[in-house]
């Protein structure tokens, strides 16, 4: 009886364990589901915020480039919560990721063409898939105001690497008085200015194509606002009302 008495305590216990690890590992689940874009939107602040003030202190060329592989990884998990967006995400993000720091440590000319044409057809595949993600929730919650963030972020990454594909493809496109050749860094810089209408005039577009793309963005960036500040005003009501929003 002792020893019957031990084994069912034993499996008790095993049971009870089993039990408690699959209840963390759903909260665990659960929390990570509710804050999708919580590590895109993080990784948005380090490369805008920390890479800034760390540039002058730590002499690592790369800085940048760790940066932005940050938000293309974190992008990939904003982006997959299907199978199918997750599949194409990854199969897009990789080359580009790849090229990127295949290039950085060999300078091969066609590896940065392979990175920002993977980089323009991810982030504006990344954007596409947030934004429609936008549209069809029911309720304003804080990750949903974070993924109405990351949109708007990564259309302002997905010109820049539109602005470096163009000057990659025609040298010249751009020109600014403080730098001779203008790279990425400069390019993502001058992309924010255009998306945000501030214009300040330092880097300057010379083609009639580059032009055309700026004016593009800046079009495209008051147009992201204006509709998703309705929509989620018009979610926020019908939640307020127990309505359905159209």
């Amino acid at each position: 009886m002792v020893v019957f008495k031990n084994f069912f305590d034993r499996q008790t216990f095993i049971d009870h364990h089993q039990f408690g690890m699959a209840d963390r590992f759903h909260s665990l689940n659960e929390w990570f589901k509710t804050r999708r874009f919580l590590f895109t939107l993080i990784a948005f602040m380090l490369l805008f915020i920390l890479y800034p003030l760390t540039e002058e202190f730590v002499r690592i060329g790369f800085f940048l480039d760790i940066f932005l592989s940050i938000v293309l990884l974190s992008a990939i998990y904003a982006v997959g919560e299907r199978r199918g967006p997750l599949v194409f995400g990854v199969l897009t993000a990789v080359p580009a990721f790849l090229a990127h720091w295949v290039h950085f440590f060999f300078e091969v000319q066609v590896l940065h063409l392979i990175d920002v044409v993977f980089g323009v057809i991810f982030f504006a595949f990344a954007t596409v898939t947030i934004v429609t993600h936008l549209f069809k929730e029911k309720r304003v919650t804080a990750d949903l105001i974070r993924g109405a963030i990351c949109g708007y972020l990564l259309i302002g990454l997905m010109w820049a690497f539109v602005f470096s594909l163009v000057e990659t493809l025609r040298p010249g496109s751009f020109v600014s008085e403080a730098a001779a050749n203008l790279n990425l860094e400069n390019l993502i810089y001058y992309s924010f200015v255009t998306l945000s209408t501030t214009g300040y005039g330092d880097i300057v577009p010379m083609t009639n194509q580059a032009r055309s793309l700026s004016i593009l963005e800046a079009v495209m960036g008051q147009m992201y606002l204006a509709v998703n500040i309705a929509t989620l005003v018009a979610i926020r009501i019908s939640q307020s009302s127990g309505k359905d929003p159209e």
